[in-house]
């Protein structure tokens, strides 16, 4: 590890200024000068968007507009400033402006409904496209047809979905939207902006990476509290022939259960939920990926409301699986304030977890990034304090994030935002390509959430109606978040997908440079047959598995109250820090280069003064985010909310 790097930080280390409008026009010169100055090593942009133009054929369309983007990369590198590429027209990314659809309205996103109509005939009204089924109550079916219904006690109808959906109630503003299951019309978008911009933009090989921004299926309103007529389910015109393929059987015999409220465990949910998952991933994420792949260009960019297990479910199916497909993994965050980064709400430090958890199952670690537009919750007369922005930002990269872009503007932050972008340059440096070695996984229950979930009349985020099995999850996850780390632990995210991959080898669980030694439980009713017989070989070998709030009927283990008590008397960092306020340290153990380190964060609005020793004595170094200075001394004080590496030296 380079002391002088650490110290002043490359380009490539700090963090990139989501700019959209460096090709609009004039000179781009001093803007970059003063990004440059204030601590960014790069940007991510755009075409011009032609903001309030109102004609969608201006969108990636004039030649003099790549031109100009072409000018603004070439200034850009001048510099020796990195840049990636913004793929929309605002947000959420998949409708080009409108372009995606344009001439095909059969692209737009669609739902199904379940409507009761007590044994009588049903004629479907202009506001249906077709019925896709008619049953009794107990599931039988009844004669219809597209437009009409016999003696059904329950219908089920296709429309495109909008009102009440993020594509309505985005904060860009409203636009009809394609579907994220339809390959078809997702490589519509891949052809109106990705090919655009490779055929048209000559500085394309100098794009690092491609961020997309909060696309998500509609069906699951968003933003909405106001309960809507109809709850939806999201549809592909595929979908019918994918579960046949998948699960050997006809869609229509789950169909009836999927909107059932009651409080149990449905396969035919899970069946559903998986079928949804898998089409979503390989007609967006997986299809975008393979392009990015071919055009020499990284996939990174972020999901929406990735903090609640609740809303993984109807946005995308298993939102895990998608990160996953990511080269660049990425979250948004929303907040500046260390407290609300654990107790808002939205609980954003899950969304973190997430994040972090699906680059290290899936190897990816290079780079994983944070859309930083710290807005909700603000304080102190409209803004965050410098102390508290670092602070969150600390808590995002103990998490396993390690590269910003940024919408936090330099003035906000004034003479501090240089120290800012430094801090987290010199983190971004010694985390990447690290490797975490925390021991400890928590199972993320998605199955679950597919087999209890239900949809609801209003918005995801706006206090739906939910299973009690998914609140116990949230709250049993929520709550691991934050005892692991009082405890001075560190754990990651996993899933089934990931068990599925690891090898058993003397009580360790390990692919893809991730490896645990213990693993929690949290709210879980079911298991795949091959991950429980996984975990059955893993407990065998040694392996260290704790079962809390619930469990599937069939294991035969006690239910632990408090798995952190338990793993802080099984589990050894290596590490002994003698604090001047207890649980305020939180610890974040890695290998990097061959050396051992650890991440130590002040969660605490006041200087924290710490003694550090290694437990076989090993000599140490300590290395000052805030300053730069790495100093060969056991005694440290941390400032507020600020955070040190400690590294084993030679």
């Amino acid at each position: 590890m380079d002391r002088q790097r650490f110290r002043d930080p490359l380009n490539e280390d700090r963090p990139y200024m989501l700019r959209h409008d460096m090709a609009e026009g004039g000179d781009p010169n001093p803007s970059l000068d003063a990004l440059h100055k204030a601590g960014f090593g790069g940007i991510v942009t755009n075409a011009p968007w032609h903001q309030g133009a109102g004609d969608p054929a201006l969108y990636l369309g004039p030649e003099e507009d790549f031109h100009a983007l072409d000018r603004a990369v070439e200034e850009t590198a001048a510099r020796g400033m990195g840049v990636w590429l913004y793929d929309e027209k605002g947000y959420p990314s998949a409708s080009a402006d409108g372009l995606t659809m344009l001439g095909h309205p059969e692209y737009e996103a669609r739902g199904v409904t379940e409507i009761r109509v007590n044994g009588g005939t049903w004629q479907r009204p202009d506001t249906f496209e077709k019925i896709v089924f008619a049953c009794r109550e107990g599931g039988s079916p009844v004669p219809f047809d597209a437009d009409r219904a016999e003696g059904a006690d329950r219908v089920y109808a296709v429309r495109p979905v909008f009102e009440g959906s993020h594509a309505q109630k985005c904060g860009w503003g409203p636009r009809h939207y394609p579907n994220l299951m339809d390959k078809e019309a997702v490589a519509a978008f891949i052809r109106c902006t990705y090919d655009r911009y490779f055929e048209n933009t000559g500085t394309f090989p100098r794009f690092e990476a491609v961020f997309t921004d909060e696309p998500s299926l509609m069906a699951g309103y968003v933003n909405c509290g106001v309960p809507m007529p109809y709850a939806f389910l999201p549809w592909a015109e595929d979908l019918p022939r994918v579960y046949r393929e998948m699960h050997g059987r006809e869609f229509t015999e789950d169909l009836p259960v999927l909107f059932s409220r009651e409080e149990r465990f449905e396969p035919g949910k899970l069946r559903f939920w998986r079928t949804v998952a898998r089409m979503t991933g390989e007609a967006y994420f997986d299809q975008i990926a393979a392009w990015c792949s071919a055009h020499g260009i990284a996939f990174s960019g972020h999901c929406l409301l990735e903090e609640s297990l609740s809303m993984h479910i109807p946005l995308y199916g298993d939102l895990l699986r998608q990160l996953k497909a990511f080269d660049y993994p990425g979250v948004d965050m929303l907040t500046g304030s260390p407290e609300s980064y654990y107790r808002s709400p939205a609980d954003f430090a899950m969304a973190a977890r997430y994040v972090g958890g699906a680059a290290r199952m899936s190897g990816k670690t290079h780079r994983v990034m944070v859309e930083i537009c710290p807005i909700s919750g603000q304080t102190h007369e409209g803004d965050f304090t410098f102390e508290e922005q670092r602070g969150t930002m600390a808590l995002l990269f103990r998490a396993g994030i390690n590269h910003i872009n940024s919408y936090l503007s330099p003035d906000r932050l004034g003479e501090d935002f240089p120290a800012y972008a430094a801090m987290f340059a010199r983190a971004a440096y010694v985390l990447r390509d690290s490797r975490w070695t925390g021991q400890i996984g928590v199972y993320c229950p998605t199955e679950t959430a597919q087999g209890t979930y239900y949809p609801d009349y209003v918005g995801v985020n706006c206090g739906p109606s939910l299973p009690e099995a998914i609140w116990t999850a949230e709250a049993a996850l929520s709550s691991l978040n934050r005892s692991l780390g009082a405890a001075g632990l560190d754990y990651t995210i996993v899933d089934g997908g990931w068990i599925r991959e690891a090898e058993v080898t003397e009580g360790m669980l390990a692919a893809n440079g991730l490896a645990v030694r213990a693993l929690v439980m949290p709210a879980v009713l079911y298991l795949d047959p091959d991950v429980a017989d996984k975990l059955a070989a893993f407990e065998s070998s040694g392996g260290i598995l704790l079962w809390t709030a619930a469990k599937p009927e069939e294991i035969d283990a006690p239910l632990t109250d408090d798995p952190a008590s338990v793993l802080r008397s099984a589990v050894d960092y290596g590490i002994r820090i003698e604090a001047s306020e207890s649980g305020v340290v939180l610890v974040s153990p890695f290998v990097k280069e061959g050396r051992r380190g650890w991440y130590l964060v002040n969660n605490a609005p006041g200087e924290t003064a710490i003694h550090v020793s290694l437990a076989d004595g090993a000599p140490f170094s300590v290395w000052d985010l805030l300053t730069g200075e790495v100093r060969d001394t056991p005694d440290v004080r941390i400032p507020a909310y600020s955070a040190v590496f400690v590294m084993e030296e030679p």
